[in-house]
């Protein structure tokens, strides 16, 4: 069996006292038993049968243990086909010291040995988006799990910039931007939502508020008119840009498909890429362990402290035969995982070096200057390197930003309005322009227009 996707969520808010956890991790393990009924459970009891919706053989278990107040629970389910091929699902919750943990894991595979390739496409289960849905804020470790969040104006995208940033972030951040017409594929930034859910962030950015990550991280990170960024956790400015992958609008409407054949394609490689990387990343919660292991001792020791007869030795050898039956099982289980994994970083070395040999390939070649040719100089820009204004010629700018001496204005297009008002004073956007033309002030006349938001338009006659 092949893990390819591992979820962790965590209630930590509130969760100072024990009557609390105890209380959430019975809320979150009644919302999984009616996950369980749904699909047709035969009973709620420790093993059983269910159907599944693809036909298949559906069967169940369920395993906990208590240690004082903290407490662990998980259902495991297993969906075999009539091809040999089979589906895992594990959700356990813990109840800890200081938080109620829920730690999902997905695995496929075949039912017998044998050397097949075997497709994936792994999909968020149902009972994710179902926890996800409680009252109340689920963290990754440090991070928010967050719904999809709509980001407008300068100042959001600063608070993205600080997100991105952040130096303890563990979960990825996926960057939708728009352009006029909104995003360049009908409900993208939602369906990649409905994917992630759990493992990554998704953020959808206005015009104003995708200028902020050009503005602050520079235009080797921008993520404009539609384009998507991936961000991935420990950013730092000094990496390779291509670690963090940006398509851009051109690129996803690459191809002869329809826009929701192209939303479905990119779907799926954002998914593979994701989960991917959650299978191999996420950790299982560490309490897990310590809480069945003080279980089984208070058990043996029980039983030690009881055996007065001859049958009661007999059920200690067996609880005795019966631990280390399952500690052989374990073993097996885990020698077989490691095996598994050195099979994955062995696939995943040789795409590296195949991707980082088809970047190189890619990489266009620096220019005279030293600045790699692939991104205009003036990213957001209508042309790649403005001519300095003539005299007579009159150019369009847009606000973009703001400086405590001066706003960010870059050259634009004619909104169009028709409603400009003279401009006697706007000092920090006369200020502006002439450090965008490098020092030229020698405009004839300089208006403002009334209609115009979002930072605002300028035009200037030379």
């Amino acid at each position: 069996m092949q893990k390819v996707a591992a979820y962790i969520l965590e209630r930590r808010d509130g969760m100072e006292e024990p009557d609390v956890r105890t209380a959430e991790a019975e809320r979150l393990k009644t919302r999984i038993q009616e996950w369980l009924s749904s699909k047709g459970a035969s009973s709620l009891g420790p093993a059983g049968t269910y159907q599944p919706e693809d036909g298949s053989t559906g069967t169940f278990s369920i395993e906990e243990a208590v240690d004082s107040d903290r407490k662990w629970w998980m259902l495991q389910l297993h969906e075999d086909t009539d091809e040999g091929r089979r589906f895992s699902v594990a959700v356990s919750i813990t109840s800890g010291a200081h938080s109620v943990s829920v730690y999902v894991t997905l695995e496929t595979g075949w039912t017998t040995t044998r050397v097949m390739p075997v497709s994936v496409d792994p999909r968020c289960p149902r009972i994710v988006r179902s926890l996800l849905s409680l009252p109340g804020s689920w963290h990754h470790g440090s991070s928010t799990l967050h719904q999809r969040r709509i980001m407008s104006g300068f100042e959001d995208g600063e608070a993205l910039v600080a997100e991105i940033q952040h130096a303890d972030r563990t979960v990825p951040l996926v960057v939708v931007s728009t352009h006029e017409r909104g995003v360049v594929i009908p409900e993208l930034d939602s369906k990649l939502e409905y994917d992630l859910m759990g493992l990554a962030n998704v953020v959808r950015l206005d015009e104003d508020a995708s200028w902020a990550l050009t503005d602050i991280l520079g235009r080797e990170w921008c993520c404009y008119r539609g384009a998507v960024r991936l961000f991935w956790p420990n950013f730092s400015l000094n990496q390779d840009r291509y670690l963090h992958p940006l398509w851009t609008a051109e690129r996803l409407r690459t191809g002869a498909f329809s826009p929701i054949e192209i939303r479905d394609r990119f779907r799926l490689q954002l998914r593979g890429l994701i989960f991917r990387a959650a299978a191999l990343s996420v950790m299982r919660p560490l309490e897990i362990d310590d809480i069945r292991d003080a279980s089984t001792r208070r058990t043996v020791t029980d039983l030690r402290q009881r055996a007065t007869s001859l049958e009661e030795y007999k059920a200690l050898a067996d609880s005795y035969a019966a631990d280390n039956d399952q500690l052989r099982a374990e073993r097996s289980s885990l020698r077989s995982h490691v095996d598994e994994l050195q099979t994955q970083v062995a696939r995943l070395e040789g795409d590296r070096q195949a991707l980082q040999a088809h970047l190189r390939a890619a990489k266009p070649m620096p220019d005279a200057t030293g600045e790699s040719t692939d991104i205009p100089p003036s990213a957001h820009a209508d042309e790649d390197e403005p001519a300095e204004p003539s005299a007579g010629e009159t150019h369009f700018y847009k606000k973009v930003g703001a400086r405590p001496t001066h706003d960010v204005l870059v050259r634009a297009s004619d909104c169009g309005c028709n409603k400009w008002q003279n401009a006697h004073g706007a000092d920090k956007a006369r200020k502006g322009i002439v450090k965008l033309e490098n020092g030229r002030n020698d405009w004839k006349n300089m208006q403002h227009c009334g209609s115009c938001t979002g930072g605002g338009m300028w035009k200037v006659r030379w």
